[in-house]
């Protein structure tokens, strides 16, 4: 069968969906019933590099930026293919975004799907921007932009709540919670997606933060899908949280960026990390959004940015805040808390379990702390024993030393140290080269992954986004030698894993004596439930 392609301007990948035809053409594929689909599953990697504005005069470019979804059925074979379906957010996407909502589509740093997989939702932290793209059709449906506050705004990550109904928003450097609601039919099908304003829950609250309202721009008016803003979001909010505590002050929690809302199973908790220290534990449902649970930096540390839920518990982390500074950390929260407007005593409940690296706090190239030695947790994937069928294991990436610890989920639930099962090297294989400007090589830099649903044994093998040598975000613990999507074969225990493959990804500079390419975040999507 012949497709349609052409050659991205500045880098050698296959790109599919480049006309309007060829997109219907491909949306017809997707979505006819009883035909066969090649793989149950596919990948979708962002990359932040600047796809457009690039020249000798700006040659990293200014905006845009890549979606590579690669096939299961290319995944699984031996070598993986790598031929991606690539998307420029965009001229492909939202080549709209600057009229419409005064400013491109820039930095798409992570994509999550609905519940039922069926939407994407793209998260845009550089221009504040949440697109939603339908994952059959790869169309775009829906492009919102969050609000503009006195110390910014963006949308570092946004998370479905698992029953599929809210879409939560940290906006980051405006520091607020957002929220966009789903509507949906008799036939529990969407039928609208609404930025809930009168939602929004500022974390620091006071006079005069709330400078632009967010917007809403409908992508597409035929599908019966609308896209709208509802309500207004409040200036002159509490500065205070329930408690009578300052929201944020130096020595509390000392910068209340909201980094990654992790929702509970419930879908009406999320455990919010700060990016100064602390953690809010915030009711979605309510209107506006409400603390029920505040930990203080002396609980939770700074800058943690991944979490899942397992066997009754939330699982947090928190990695690097700042140059050469060691962290990695782990915690294991209850999940047993209010609904509002009552809320919890400070700290309380305390974390049932944490496990922290006897490194915490040291300054690489200081004190005899080895230069390039420091730690930075992020991201987490859960995977399960498949010999047993229940026993569960966290893998725990550590974006600078290019590990994974691994913990063992079970009891004793107040114990992580006697269930660490060790670590496991990402740079033994020798599978992650080096790419045109690096200066390092076999230095992959893991991000956010996912685990695979592929042909094999479900939960074979995460798939990761590698950083590239010019980091777009967290430069300080995210420059790795070999962009791209990474395979991590795990162990038949599922104990361990290696890093097999790197399909490697190219976003050349203006002169081609860069390769700019910079994955943040790989998710699979189920192409059927």
């Amino acid at each position: 069968m012949n497709m349609c392609q052409r050659r991205s301007g500045r880098d050698s990948e296959m790109v599919h969906m480049t006309s309007a035809v060829c997109g219907s053409v491909l949306a017809f594929l997707l979505v006819v019933p009883g035909m066969a689909v090649a793989g149950e599953y596919e990948v979708w990697l962002s990359d932040q590099a600047n796809t457009q504005g690039i020249s000798s005069a700006v040659p990293t470019g200014t905006h845009g930026g890549k979606i590579r979804i690669y096939d299961g059925a290319d995944l699984d074979q031996t070598p993986p293919i790598n031929h991606p379906v690539v998307l420029d957010v965009t001229s492909d996407l939202f080549p709209t975004a600057d009229a419409t909502t005064g400013a491109h589509v820039s930095r798409i740093h992570g994509i999550l799907p609905s519940p039922d997989h069926m939407y994407m939702a793209l998260n845009f932290v550089g221009s504040g921007h949440l697109g939603l793209v339908d994952g059959r059709t790869k169309q775009p449906v829906c492009l919102f932009r969050t609000t503009g506050t006195s110390t910014g705004r963006q949308n570092h990550m946004s998370f479905w709540t698992p029953d599929g109904r809210h879409i939560i928003v940290a906006n980051q450097n405006g520091r607020l919670l957002e929220r966009v609601d789903v509507v949906r039919n008799q036939d529990g099908m969407p039928e609208g997606f609404v930025f809930n304003g009168a939602a929004s829950l500022d974390l620091v609250g006071g006079d005069g933060r709330i400078l632009t309202q967010p917007a809403a721009v409908d992508m597409e008016p035929s599908d019966g899908i609308s896209c709208s803003v509802s309500g207004v979001v409040a200036d002159g909010q509490p500065t205070t949280t329930p408690t009578g505590s300052p929201k944020q002050a130096a020595g509390l929690r000392a910068s209340n960026a909201p980094i990654c809302p992790i929702p509970a199973s419930n879908s009406r908790h999320a455990y919010t990390t700060l990016g100064g220290g602390g953690m809010f534990v915030i009711d979605v449902t309510a209107t506006p959004m409400r603390i029920v649970g505040e930990y203080d930096l002396s609980v939770v540390r700074a800058a943690g940015c991944g979490g899942a839920e397992a066997d009754g518990f939330m699982h947090l982390n928190t990695g690097t805040s700042g140059p050469n500074i060691s962290e990695f950390s782990i915690y294991r929260f209850g999940l047993d808390y209010p609904i509002a407007p009552a809320f919890n005593a400070p700290n309380t409940p305390a974390p049932l379990a944490v496990w922290q690296d006897p490194d915490n706090g040291k300054v690489a190239g200081q004190n005899g702390f080895p230069a390039g030695n420091n730690r930075d947790a992020h991201g987490v994937v859960i995977v399960q024993n498949t010999q047993s069928g229940t026993a569960k294991y966290l893998h725990q990436m550590d974006r600078i030393r290019n590990t994974v610890e691994v913990f063992k989920l079970s009891p004793p639930w107040n114990n992580l140290s006697t269930r660490h099962e060790g670590s496991y090297s990402l740079t033994s294989s020798g599978a992650c080269g080096t790419t045109i400007g690096a200066t390092r090589t076999n230095d992959p830099t893991p991000d956010l992954g996912d685990l695979s649903v592929g042909q094999g044994p479900k939960g074979n093998r995460i798939y990761v986004a590698l950083r590239g040598p010019f980091p777009l975000t967290v430069s300080h613990a995210a420059d790795g030698s070999c962009p791209g999507l990474g395979i991590i074969d795990l162990s038949p225990n599922r104990r361990s894993g290696s890093l097999t493959a790197v399909l490697d990804t190219s976003v050349l500079n203006g002169d081609g004596s860069r390769n700019l390419s910079d994955p943040h975040a790989a998710i699979v999507r189920k192409k059927r439930q």
